[in-house]
């Protein structure tokens, strides 16, 4: 998981605690916030975790009664032998099965936002030949997570009113106050990206938002908001173009006077 795309995790935890009616907060302030949002990802593996296995269980135990209740062990109530399953029995099954790996896969992403950082060097045997294969992975720094995390909170900070107002200009013509929080959340976030954030490109910031609506809310979401960002894509080109001409003057501006 790469270093933004945890920040922008983050960032949407830390969204709905932001203080009402305040443009600007102090960098020191978005980063205790940052850690509290922390905390909260690291109970929510944890929590993971207890669900993937109480789902096990929850399998064992029906596969016990499936057992237990079973025509040929009416006799074999202390040493159950195995019956055979139907194949929809099967099915039940594997999908609980991995709807826990699902769960303890996405537990297990969440503590590397907190603590990964620097490189990691694997090794494996090729099959083929039988050598040894190294491989450098980059984790993501700590600091490069959370400076993401004050950026882009700080860029929402000062461009929220017109951010707000951008998203009531789109095609869709929603209310913001009719808009599920969350939703809301990546909308405003994936705005400051795409008209404020020129070095990332519009198409990233858009397709990570929509990662952000799977992952927080539900595939309607994410097809809402894929098309209100689509819907406004245009027009954040033309603001960073104006922001770039706006830049270019005055940096000529400068020199010219020196």
């Amino acid at each position: 998981m790469s270093a933004r795309r945890i920040a922008r995790e983050l960032a949407v935890i830390v969204m709905p605690q932001l203080p009402k009616n305040l443009d600007k907060l102090a960098e020191t302030q978005i980063m205790e916030l940052t850690d509290r949002a922390i905390h909260m990802l690291v109970d929510y593996a944890r929590q993971n975790l207890t669900d993937a296995q109480a789902l096990v269980i929850g399998a064992q135990d029906h596969l016990t009664q499936i057992e237990t209740e079973h025509e040929d062990n009416k006799h074999f109530v202390e040493d159950l032998r195995a019956v055979p399953l139907t194949s929809s029995q099967l099915r039940e099954k594997l999908q609980t099965i991995e709807t826990a790996i699902a769960l303890v896969s996405e537990a297990l992403d969440i503590p590397e936002m907190a603590l990964a950082r620097g490189t990691e060097t694997t090794r494996t045997n090729c099959k083929k030949c039988g050598a040894i294969v190294e491989a450098t992975i980059n984790k993501p720094h700590k600091e490069e997570v959370r400076d993401f995390v004050v950026r882009l909170i700080s860029v929402y900070l000062e461009h929220k009113e017109t951010i707000d107002e951008f998203i009531k200009r789109s095609k869709s013509k929603w209310r913001m106050e009719r808009m599920v929080s969350i939703d809301r959340d990546i909308l405003r976030l994936a705005c400051a990206e795409t008209f404020y954030m020129p070095d990332i490109p519009i198409n990233v910031a858009i397709s990570e938002a929509v990662e952000l609506s799977h992952r927080f809310a539900d595939a309607r979401a994410a097809k809402f908001i894929n098309g209100i960002l689509g819907d406004l894509s245009e027009e954040a080109e033309a603001v960073r173009r104006a922001a770039a001409r706006k830049l270019a003057k005055e940096k000529a501006e400068s020199i010219s006077q020196n």
